[in-house]
């Protein structure tokens, strides 16, 4: 189901594209896969879960709201994700576009 190049497309639009093409062809639910069972080898989740528990003892649990222990984890939860596993994810998304006709798709 490859497509055509896709020259006169914005990037709003090829994004569009692109995610319409990973959930169509289910590569969006493989690579979510991928990355949960990723995160997990390396120790990312349990790590998470730690900085969570440590920023509601530092608080108080009953003076924390959902909304600042949002703001303090997302950030580091960012953070601690593996360089190597962006770095695949990307080459893996780059692999997929080019596959579609996407080539200009995803750029560094």
């Amino acid at each position: 189901m490859a497509r055509a190049p896709s020259g006169s497309m914005d990037a709003s639009t090829e994004a569009h594209e692109l995610n319409k093409l990973l959930v169509e062809t289910g590569e969006r639910a493989r690579l979510k896969e991928y990355v949960m069972a990723t995160l997990k080898e390396c120790g990312w989740q349990e790590d998470l879960k730690k900085h969570c528990v440590e920023v509601i003892q530092k608080k108080g649990v009953e003076k924390i709201t959902m909304e600042e222990i949002t703001a303090e984890i997302a950030p580091k939860g960012r953070a601690m994700v593996p360089d190597s596993l962006k770095v695949d994810l990307l080459n893996r998304l780059r692999g997929f576009a080019e596959e579609q006709g996407l080539e200009s798709q995803v750029k560094s």
